[in-house]
């Protein structure tokens, strides 16, 4: 096996940052450049029964990642998300509404240094 070289963290990112053409920037981007992961959280406009399922899916990713100790951000509106961490006993995890680059970087490099005791 082969070791990861990003580190132990963790985006959940609103799919408007993802999949839009009005996006302000490229969150991905910034998270590749950063060691981040990220998880992207489905459209809002998917029928309210497939939404809910993929939701209780994310968030038993989330535990998971939690439970090996993996430092978990939300990127944009996360908000459909408390409810099925709230089931699963898990916080929102800390979040942005970063409006560019510059301020997601340094919401995710505070984190970074935060989750390693800096």
């Amino acid at each position: 096996m082969q070791p990861d070289e990003r580190g132990f963290g963790v985006a959940v990112v609103a799919d408007e940052l993802v999949n839009s053409t009005t996006a302000r920037f490229d969150a991905l981007n910034v998270l590749e450049r950063t060691g981040w992961g990220a998880i992207v959280l489905p459209p809002a406009w998917y029928p309210e029964d497939v939404l809910a399922e993929l939701l209780v899916q994310v968030a038993e990713q989330v535990q998971e990642f939690v439970r090996h100790g993996y430092h978990v951000v939300c990127v944009g509106n996360c908000e459909a998300l408390s409810e099925p961490l709230a089931r699963l006993g898990i916080d929102v995890p800390d979040s942005t509404i970063a409006s560019g680059e510059r301020t997601l970087s340094a919401f995710l490099r505070r984190r970074s240094a935060r989750s390693i005791g800096v």
